[in-house]
This record gives C-alpha cells, sequence and structure tokens, in this order.
C-alpha cells in the first residue's frame, strides 16, 4: 500500500487521534467553532500551498468572470456615467462627481471596486488602510452569493470580517480607484466616458497643450480632441439659449464693458505683425426681486419727461444745485441722534467702525470677550442676501470706446438676447420678444455712461423707443466709483508735492507701509495699493487714539494692554469710541472752527490728522457698506464723495452721481428705483459680506477670458476667446468641480491677509513720537491739507453749477489684484 494513500493516511489520523485521547465527539465540537481571523487565514494558506497547482485559476476564472459582469453592468447608459458630447449641457457639473461616481461605483460593482482599492494598497508594509470596507455590506454579500450559486462550488468568504475592519476614509485612495474604474468602464464601453469628459473639459479651459490631451486620451484619462470640441459646440449653444431665456423674460440686467490683448508674435513680419485688438465683453444678470413686471414697462412714461425729448408731454425736470439743499436735509448726518449719549446716524457709523478697528486690530483680549457684542451699523436699505447668476455674453469684436462702438455693442446685445422691434428686419417673429414698452438696466463704468449719453442725444429725434435707445437706464458701477474714491484720496494727501514733507502726512507713513514703493505711490499707485494704505493707516491711527482716550480714563492705562486687562464693560467701550469721533474726527464744521481760530490757538498737524481720520473712515464706511450689500448707506456716503470729487478734478463724477441720485428721488417711480438700488450690486458667493460692483464681475469676466481661459499658442486668438467666452462661468465652475473632486489645495488667487502686527505696532510709534492727535497750540505744518468736502461745496455754489467745467483723463485701468476679494 502506498504511503500516501488515502487508507494510510485515514489511518495515521485515527492513531493520532488515540494517541491524543480526542474522541470523534470532541473533533466534531471542534469543527463546529467558529474559526478565528487568524485560523482562517492559516487554513487558506495551507489549502493554497498544497492545491494550488488545481484551485487557483478555477477560482480566478470565477472571480474574473463575475468582474467582467460588473464593469459590463456599470457600464450601461441607466447608471448615468455616460456623456453625449454632442449634445452636452452643463448638468453634467452639477455635485460633487467624483463622490457621486464612487458611490455608484461602490454600490453596483462592489467586488471590482474591493479589488482595485486593494491592489492600489498592496503593500502591507507601507500600507495606509487596514481594511476597505464598503459602507453597506449588502451589495458585497449579494455579489458573494452570487459567486457561491455556482456549480463549481462554494468560495465563502473573501477578505475579514467586517466588525473586524477599521472605517478609514481617504478620499486619495477613492480617487484612484474612480479613475481606475473608469478607464474599466471607457474600455468596456466608449460612450461611458462621464469622468473623461469632466477632465477633458477641464484640460481645453485650463489651455492645456493638445499633444497633452491626446496622450491622456489614449491613456484613458480624457476624451478626444474632437469631442471636445464637439462638447465645447454644444455647450456654447446651451449657454446661448439659456442667455435667450433669460433676457426675454425683459427681467435682466447688462453689463459690458472694454478689453485690451496685445497677440505677441515671435517674429513679426509684413504677413503676420503683432495685433492689439480692443474687444467688449458683457454679462446678463437675472433681476432680484422683480416682483410686478409691470413696473419695468415704463419706457414711454420715462421718454414723455426726458430731457431730451424733442417734444415732451410734460415740463422735464432737471436736476439744480437747490437739489444738494434737498439731500443734505434728509441725509443721516441731518438727522438728531437717537438717543441720550448718542451721536447721529452716521457719525454713529463711524464709532463702529472705531469700535471694530479696536477688536480687529488690538489687543486679543477685546475680540475674544465683545466679538458678539459688535454686531453691525444699523441697516438703512439692505439688498437681501442671495447669490446672483450672472450669464455671460459672447464677447464681439467691437471698439467701445466710441459712441459708434456703443451702438454697435447694444444692439449685438439685443441680438444675443433675442428681444427687439417687431419692425426690425433681423426680428424673428416666432421667437424673438418685443422690447419696446421695456426698460433695461445697464451697468458700466463713467465714460460708458457719457458714450451712450452721446447716442441717445444724437438720435433723440428717432421714431421709435429702440432707435432712441429710451429703454436704457444706465446704472454706474459701483466698484469704479470706489476706485474713484481712493484715487481723490490720493489726489487730496499724496499728490500734493508740499503734502509729503510733514513728519506726519501720509506719505511720510506710506514709507513705513511700504517702503519699496514710494516711488509708485508718489505718481501712480492703482487701486489695490491705495486702498491697503487707506485701511492700515486709519487702523494704526485709531489704535492711537484708542491708547490715549483709555490713559485719559485712567493714567494707570497706559498701553492698550493694559487696558485690555482691567476687563472694560462693553457699555464703556461704545461710549469712548464715541468720545473718539467727537475728540478726533474732523467733520467739516470742526475743521471750519479750529482754522478759524488765531494762529496761536491753532494746530495744523492736530488738524491735518483729524480731516484725514475723517476722511479714511468715511472710505471704510463706504467700502464697509458695499460689502455688506447695504445700498442706503452706500447712498449716504454720496454727497460727501461729490463734494471731494469736484474739488480734486473728478468733475465728471460729481455730476453724474448726483444725476443719479436725482433720478432716483425724482425721475424713477419708488418701485422702479428700488428695484435699481436693489440689483445695483451682486453678490457671486450668496454669502454675506460676497456683495460687489456688477462692474466688479465685469472686469473678473475680463481677467478669466483674456488671461486664464483665453487659449495659449495657436489656440489664442480673438476668434477662439470670441467662441468660448460664453462658457468662462461653466469653465470656472469646471475647475472648482475637479479641484474639488481630486481634493486641490493651493487652487486660489486669494492670498490670506498679510500679519499687519508689527507694521502696525511700527507705525503706532510714529503716531506716539510725532503725538498727532494731542493738540498742542501754535503747533504748524508745512502743509495745510484743503478740507475737500468745504472746498467742493464752495466751488458749487460760487459756480452755480453742476456739470463739469473741464475735462479728466481716462478710467483707471484695471489689475488682476484689484479684483482681490477682500473683506472691507
Amino acid at each position: 500500500m502506498s504511503p500516501n494513500s488515502p487508507s494510510t493516511n485515514a489511518e495515521a489520523i485515527l492513531q493520532c487521534m488515540h494517541n491524543k485521547n480526542v474522541s470523534f465527539g470532541d473533533l466534531f465540537e471542534a469543527l463546529q467553532k467558529p474559526l478565528t481571523v487568524n485560523d482562517r487565514d492559516n487554513m487558506n494558506r495551507s489549502l493554497t500551498e498544497n492545491f494550488a497547482e488545481d484551485p487557483l485559476p478555477w477560482a480566478f476564472e470565477i472571480v474574473q468572470r463575475e468582474l467582467r459582469r460588473e464593469v459590463n453592468n456599470l457600464s450601461q447608459r441607466q447608471h448615468g456615467l455616460h456623456f453625449n458630447n454632442g449634445k452636452a449641457t452643463a448638468n453634467f457639473l452639477e455635485g460633487s462627481f467624483m463622490r457621486k461616481a464612487a458611490e455608484k461605483m461602490g454600490q453596483e460593482s462592489p467586488l471590482l471596486w474591493k479589488l482595485v482599492t486593494s491592489l492600489l494598497d498592496a503593500n502591507a508594509k507601507g500600507r495606509r488602510i487596514a481594511n476597505h470596507q464598503a459602507k453597506d455590506g449588502r451589495a458585497e454579500k449579494e455579489a458573494l452569493e452570487r459567486i457561491g450559486n455556482t456549480s463549481e462550488g462554494d468560495l465563502g468568504d473573501i477578505g475579514g470580517d467586517k466588525d473586524d475592519c477599521e472605517d478609514n476614509d481617504m478620499e486619495t485612495d477613492s480617487d484612484k480607484t474612480v479613475v481606475c474604474i473608469s478607464i474599466f468602464l471607457q474600455s468596456t464601453n466608449a460612450k461611458c466616458n462621464y469622468l473623461q469628459s469632466v477632465l477633458g473639459l477641464f484640460y481645453h479651459s485650463a489651455s492645456v497643450p493638445e499633444k497633452v490631451i491626446e496622450t491622456l486620451a489614449h491613456a484613458g484619462l480624457s476624451i478626444s480632441l474632437s469631442s471636445i470640441h464637439r462638447s465645447v459646440k454644444s455647450l456654447s449653444q446651451e449657454a446661448m439659449k439659456k442667455l435667450q431665456d433669460s433676457v426675454r423674460t425683459l427681467k435682466t440686467a447688462f453689463a459690458y464693458d472694454n478689453f485690451d490683448i496685445h497677440f505677441k508674435t515671435s517674429q513679426p513680419t509684413l504677413e503676420h505683425s503683432d495685433t492689439f485688438v480692443s474687444a467688449t465683453s458683457a454679462t446678463a444678470i437675472p433681476l432680484h426681486g422683480v416682483g410686478d413686471e409691470q413696473v419695468l414697462r415704463c419706457s414711454q412714461e420715462l421718454w414723455e419727461r426726458d430731457p431730451i425729448n424733442p417734444s415732451p408731454r410734460v415740463t422735464p425736470v432737471q436736476v439744480d444745485i437747490n437739489d444738494l439743499l434737498e439731500f443734505h436735509k434728509c441725509s443721516e448726518a441731518a438727522k438728531p441722534p437717537s438717543g441720550p449719549g448718542k451721536l447721529n446716524p452716521s457719525l454713529e457709523r463711524y464709532a463702529w467702525h472705531i469700535r471694530d478697528i479696536l477688536l480687529s486690530h488690538g489687543p486679543p483680549n477685546f475680540k475674544n470677550r465683545f466679538a458678539k457684542n459688535l454686531g453691525e451699523p444699523e441697516p438703512i436699505n439692505p439688498i437681501p442676501i442671495h447669490k446672483t447668476n450672472q450669464i455671460p455674453c459672447r464677447a464681439m469684436n467691437i471698439k467701445e470706446s466710441t459712441p459708434d462702438g456703443n451702438i454697435e455693442v447694444v444692439e449685438c446685445l439685443l441680438r444675443q438676447g433675442g428681444i427687439g422691434e417687431p419692425a426690425d428686419e433681423a426680428f424673428d417673429h416666432t421667437s424673438d420678444v418685443d422690447m419696446s414698452e421695456s426698460v433695461l438696466l445697464v451697468h458700466g463704468d463713467l465714460l460708458t455712461k457719457e458714450r451712450l449719453d452721446s447716442v441717445r442725444n444724437s438720435r433723440s429725434i428717432e421714431a421709435t423707443p429702440k432707435r432712441r435707445f429710451q429703454f436704457i437706464i444706465f446704472v454706474p458701477g459701483l466698484f469704479h466709483f470706489k476706485m474713484a474714491c481712493a484715487d481723490a484720496l490720493w489726489r487730496t494727501w499724496i499728490q500734493p508735492s508740499a503734502s509729503r514733507t510733514d513728519a506726519n502726512s501720509l506719505f511720510q507713513h506710506v514709507g513705513i507701509l511700504r517702503p519699496k514703493e514710494t516711488g509708485k505711490i508718489g505718481t501712480n499707485p492703482g487701486f489695490r495699493r491705495m486702498h491697503d494704505i487707506i485701511h492700515h493707516d486709519i487702523w494704526a491711527s485709531m489704535l492711537n487714539c484708542w491708547a490715549l482716550e483709555a490713559a485719559e480714563r485712567n493714567p494707570q492705562w497706559t498701553t492698550l494692554e493694559e487696558f485690555a486687562k482691567a476687563d472694560p464693560s462693553w457699555e464703556l467701550i461704545e461710549e469712548m469710541s464715541r468720545s473718539i469721533v467727537q475728540k478726533y474726527v474732523g467733520t467739516t464744521p470742526l475743521i471750519s472752527r479750529e482754522r478759524r481760530k488765531p494762529e496761536k490757538e491753532r494746530d495744523d498737524v492736530f488738524t491735518n490728522q483729524i480731516l484725514r481720520n475723517y476722511n479714511e473712515l468715511l472710505y471704510l464706511e463706504t467700502s464697509h457698506a458695499m460689502n455688506v450689500g447695504d445700498i442706503g448707506r452706500v447712498e449716504e456716503t454720496f454727497l460727501q464723495w461729490i463734494y471731494i470729487f469736484r474739488a480734486t478734478g473728478k468733475h465728471k463724477y460729481a455730476s453724474q452721481i448726483l444725476r443719479f441720485m436725482f433720478n432716483l428721488r425724482d425721475v424713477y417711480s419708488p418701485e422702479l428705483s428700488q428695484i435699481i438700488r436693489h440689483n445695483w450690486l451682486c453678490n457671486p458667493t450668496g454669502k454675506p459680506k460676497g456683495f460687489r460692483g456688477v462692474d466688479w464681475l465685469v472686469e473678473r469676466n475680463n481677467l478669466f477670458t483674456k488671461v486664464i481661459y483665453g487659449g495659449s499658442g495657436s489656440n489664442r486668438t480673438i476668434e477662439h476667446i470670441i467662441e468660448e467666452s460664453v462658457l468662462i462661468e461653466l469653465f470656472r465652475d469646471c475647475h472648482v468641480t475637479v479641484e474639488n473632486g481630486f481634493h486641490l489645495v493651493h487652487r486660489t488667487i486669494r492670498h490670506h491677509p498679510p500679519n499687519m502686527v508689527r507694521t502696525l505696532r511700527r507705525l503706532g510709534q510714529q503716531f506716539a513720537e510725532n503725538a498727532p492727535h494731542r493738540f498742542t497750540p501754535g503747533r504748524r505744518a508745512d502743509y495745510q491739507v484743503p478740507d475737500k468736502i468745504a472746498q467742493g461745496m464752495s466751488d458749487i455754489q460760487m459756480t452755480k453749477a453742476i456739470d463739469p467745467t473741464d475735462e479728466e483723463g481716462e478710467e483707471s485701468a484695471v489689475g488682476a489684484d484689484d479684483l482681490i476679494e477682500d473683506s472691507e
């Protein structure tokens, strides 16, 4: 008998049981006990080693057949992983596509998901994940049952027990699993290309070279170039339809501005020279808060009262300097204090900013204790918080810098939107909408307003409302208004050479804040630099005022840190902030009184400083009101800025802002004025403090169009930019979707605010040394800074004129830094 025969082996087992004194009952009882994980692993390893030649191919064939079944099933259309490039829509970017794909794949193909995950984490020594288990094991159990019910026999459990596994959510590994399975699915079914389509559009919008895209397509990580182009064409058509659907409601505003691009060539020739193109971009913004559509059907009513109407039915109402007096009477500054110990509503907001500076930039104890007490300034007319959904229009190769160019731009926008007059040759009676009775809000900068006024004046004798351009209600862009405010303060405090020599001048402070940029700031600082300088200077100034006020209240409070240790009450903080306003904020009446004093009794340095505090707090209030969307508070600052603009040579801004204030009050109906006000700012994020000027949104679109999504190499042409300009918002959504799906970091141009502690401390030392807030009779300054508000008032009263008396330069250019979103 063979030594390895079954009979011999059985005898050996029986002899072993006899020697160990084990009965058959003991053997059966031991076999019924559940095996531990280690026992099972040892048994599986032993069985595999002893029977590797026979069961492994058989078992692998069963698993392979089940995995193929899962891939084939998952690649079918009903699972939502198909993408039709020829009929692409923007809906495919909704939600978190990687998370949804992972959930779908884990549910519909649990064995495939588990296999790929385990192969991606095969190194036991460097393993990041102990075990990947599906959160819901029912799908896996059903799959195993399908294998176990096959005629070849039951393989039993695969892997460990669910209860013994550690659930560790590793997003990066999940992403890799989705990518691998997506490659399997596209290889099985070419139409199952959801991930590849998203990535293909992402590569295209990021100006990835075509050779790289072709390589990625061959590797299964993108669709082909021709499919990408079909997707872009389909998405463009859908975008234009979305634009028309919105504009044809006649409840959509337009905003447009020019953008310049220089297409350079490496070696200019007669045939291919450098090309400078001045084009125009535009966007459409559905109006928020339009309850009654009839409010916007007032084109004829407004035309009958328009001063340029050659045959008005009623006497046109025009603005004059007497209206300034009426605006003063209705302003917040003219209202009495709301209670004992308080200031008028306008100065109360300045006191709020002074408290905010203490909490934000003073000792940390204040913010920790009083953050909830601070709140917000008293609102006047806040815009309801909502997310603004813009619809980019197709860019136009039209130079917008002339009146004729503006005519072309507006008519092109009306055609894109599918509205017009039935008498127009291009009017499609089957789908276009008659706009003859309606008005349209158009946002833009000051130069756009002037050119449109020129067009309306020259066309006032035309026969139809559209040809007269009477439907346009121009809304001044508040982002450019804010830039004009910063420029006016630069003209007041830095531009005059005589203003720079005083030790406490703003230019001397620039040497501390930006020591390497004094030359640039002295000539043409741009908006962003001046915006930051104003904020940083008023922060340091108000902290110095807080220190002085605290020391006056208690000589032991020699520093703000000592003041913080004393645990002052919030009531005391409020009282001190109002006292600071009264002492150190130079309103026009206060400045006038100080400067009428005899020379020996006045302090020029002190007066200059409190005047600068007032100007800078006015800018803070304007900026903060815009960001929180309180359009009423923004309007409250207009009167002061009108006078400052007039005194600093920005006459056109003064004139246009005053005329628009007048129109909101006396020309437009209250309902129309409220619609204009609530759509004067936009909120691209839908978050508090997320409001921006609509013209800011257009400038951001220009940045995306020219720099980010403008193509590269041979694709960077004006034709390419125009063709894909309608997709800039979709491309942006695509970038956000991919960045979120793959958990990318460092994906924004918005930088973390710099740590200003040491800089403010150094500037605070400058304030302490020069003591500009300590009144010293007889102290002289090299330059007595004019009160531009008083100067502007005097100029208007003397000339009796609202319109500008001279011309001013072009609008300031907007750079990428100017578009950085900030909290103020």
